[in-house]
């Protein structure tokens, strides 16, 4: 059914079916695509040849720049676990270029480590990874300016309740990178974890007599859960599995994107690793070990409508709503009026075709224009 959006003052002021009302406002027909709100990416590491976390802040808006043409309007950059003083850079370039406004979709800073299971490290640095430490806590705190907004802890690790404990008020506890057991990763909850960071990857799998963290995930209320809907993160049927156990509410499509996102096939070079990416999947060098993804939000809401099967308002919420509300990003994430103006309109193949910041397009570039 056709529709409308007025949007005054960079919000979404009224909206309907039908005809619109007469209005002074100019018009814009958008020949009938389907618009969904920007999309919300809690989890991304960079995209368009260039890395959040090298402590370059001009490689930081670059790669924000990408995902911003490609419609995600609100991203946290995040940090994967290097050695400390790597880390704390990487975290003040953030926050330099999140303090001077110049890359508008980039709200805050994840922590992916450095408290993680070496057993479940996944493409994170050995030898960069603690046991959880408040000293160095601290110190990516102090380093993030007021910024940052989530970490990744493994909940089994020595001194990981206490400090799910204490933090849980001031950051977004997700849990991952885990070799918990379920009994485990519960406690983690109880002490104050929120999110679950790329649910079934790097963590145990979900076997019939020891169901583990994943099966623990996807049935308590209190969790959120972030899938990577890339094809080869997981199977179809995963994607299916967890939509029919948790629902769209609980979950959020994230990019997990690492520089190649948007790029071709070749070697990348960033901070302290080298991935190799064939055929779009990323991979640590010479390894079998995915390295995130080269994959888009607005990519993972296609793949998840046309391949997966889900209802597009299902993938809307899953890759704008879900993630809205767990970060405190009231003012977003759904088309309502009172809301933010941040818009994806979709062609025929669900690709974007046009991007709307707080009612403003966004440029190929991914520049808002004026």
């Amino acid at each position: 059914m056709a529709g409308w959006l007025l949007i005054r003052g960079g919000l979404i002021h009224a909206m309907g079916a039908g005809d619109p009302p007469a209005a002074p406002e100019p018009r814009s027909d958008l020949g009938g695509r389907l618009v969904v709100p920007g999309f919300v990416d809690p989890h991304c590491h960079g995209g368009a040849g260039h890395s959040v976390y090298t402590g370059d802040p001009d490689g930081v808006r670059a790669a924000a720049a990408g995902h911003l043409a490609r419609g995600t309007t609100s991203m946290l950059a995040s940090v994967a676990s290097v050695d400390p003083p790597a880390m704390r850079a990487a975290v003040r370039a953030i926050a330099a270029v999140i303090d001077d406004g110049t890359a508008p979709n980039l709200v805050g800073i994840h922590f992916e480590g450095p408290f993680l299971s070496p057993e479940r490290r996944g493409a994170q640095t050995p030898g960069a990874l603690r046991t959880p430490d408040p000293e160095v806590l601290h110190g990516l705190l102090d380093a993030a300016g007021g910024h940052a907004v989530s970490m990744t802890v493994a909940p089994e690790l020595p001194g990981a309740l206490g400090l799910i404990e204490e933090y849980a008020g001031e950051l977004l506890i997700s849990l991952g990178h885990t070799d918990a057991s379920a009994t485990a990763f519960v406690r983690a909850v109880d002490a104050g974890a929120r999110s679950v960071t790329h649910l079934f990857n790097a963590m145990p799998p979900l076997e019939h007599r020891r169901p583990g963290p994943a099966a623990a995930a996807l049935l308590d209320p209190r969790l959120c859960c972030e899938l990577v809907v890339d094809g080869h993160h997981l199977a179809d049927d995963t994607v299916r599995l967890a939509h029919r156990t948790a629902g769209a509410d609980r979950l959020m499509l994230v990019s997990d994107a690492m520089p190649a996102a948007g790029m071709g096939d070749g070697t990348y070079r960033f901070a302290d690793r080298e991935v190799t990416v064939t055929g779009g999947v990323a991979r640590l060098r010479g390894t079998d070990t995915l390295a995130g993804s080269t994959l888009f939000v607005a990519e993972a809401f296609r793949r998840a409508v046309d391949v997966v099967g889900l209802p597009a308002a299902d993938a809307a919420r899953m890759s704008a709503g879900t993630a809205a509300r767990l970060l405190g990003l009231s003012d977003r994430g759904a088309l309502r009026p009172g809301l933010r103006a941040d818009l994806v309109e979709l062609d025929r193949d669900l690709k974007p075709a046009r991007v709307w910041l707080a009612g403003r397009r966004v440029s190929a570039e991914g520049q808002v224009e004026r």
